[in-house]
């Protein structure tokens, strides 16, 4: 079989803004775990060949308990996670190098309303450029400060040319693999904050792909409010 297209998921984080007594991919939605629905997008999908997760070594049995609930025939033996994200992609990359994809689409486990038509954008998006982020135009007035502490003004951004970096973020395997063990031989100093900056540092050009606001990362504990709405609204509930 010619691996095509395969799905990274990123589920080692403790997403400890979310609260709860689980990290926050594990917490329910509706009656079962966000990362159930997330990596349940993937398996529905028909252009996605195989699914490769990341979790943290504590998470095992909550993640087995999570695909026992799943159809596992596209699902490949898991990855554990290092202390930051741009680790555990890497991590998640070696694990299926031997496999050889021809594209890989680096996902968030806490970003469990993905659609199909996204999934097919990205892919599409992939036959021409080596790398395409789904990205939301910013619609808000953005100010920005000097550093992080200020509180006053600097100055008022255009938000014209500002856009909000999402996932999935699709690559070209062989590029992406590269460009990680590259910036790994950078050291700790080297760390960027999701995979399209990677290529961005590198000089490669990264097509965006208009998303919506639907397709949150869950993070605090009122998105999880708004994701149970979503998903009683989606199930026809309300």
């Amino acid at each position: 079989m010619t691996l095509i297209n395969a799905a990274l998921i990123v589920a080692s984080g403790r997403g400890s803004r979310a609260g709860g007594d689980v990290p926050k991919q594990y917490q329910l939605i509706g009656d079962k775990p966000v990362l159930w629905h997330t990596i349940n997008n993937f398996i529905n999908h028909q252009k996605i060949d195989k699914i490769l997760v990341v979790i943290h070594p504590d998470d095992v049995a909550l993640y087995e308990s999570v695909i026992a609930q799943l159809d596992a025939t596209k699902i490949l033996p898991h990855s554990f996670g290092g202390t930051e994200r741009q680790y555990s992609v890497t991590h998640g990359l070696k694990a299926i190098s031997h496999l050889a994809p021809q594209n890989i689409l680096i996902h968030d486990g806490a970003r469990p309303f993905l659609t199909t038509s996204l999934i097919d954008d990205l892919i599409a998006a992939c036959d021409q450029y080596l790398g395409a982020i789904a990205a939301t135009p910013i619609t808000d007035t953005i100010k920005s400060v000097k550093n992080k502490q200020d509180e006053y003004i600097d100055k008022t951004l255009d938000r014209d040319c500002l856009w909000a970096a999402q996932t999935p973020q699709a690559f070209d395997f062989n590029t992406i693999i590269k460009a990680h063990a590259d910036v790994s031989q950078m050291g700790e100093n080297k760390l960027f904050t999701d995979d399209a900056a990677i290529f961005e540092y590198f000089d490669i050009s990264v097509k965006l792909v208009k998303s919506t606001n639907q397709n949150i990362k869950i993070t605090h504990p009122e998105d999880f409010l708004w994701a149970n709405a979503k998903l009683a609204l989606l199930n026809g509930d309300i």
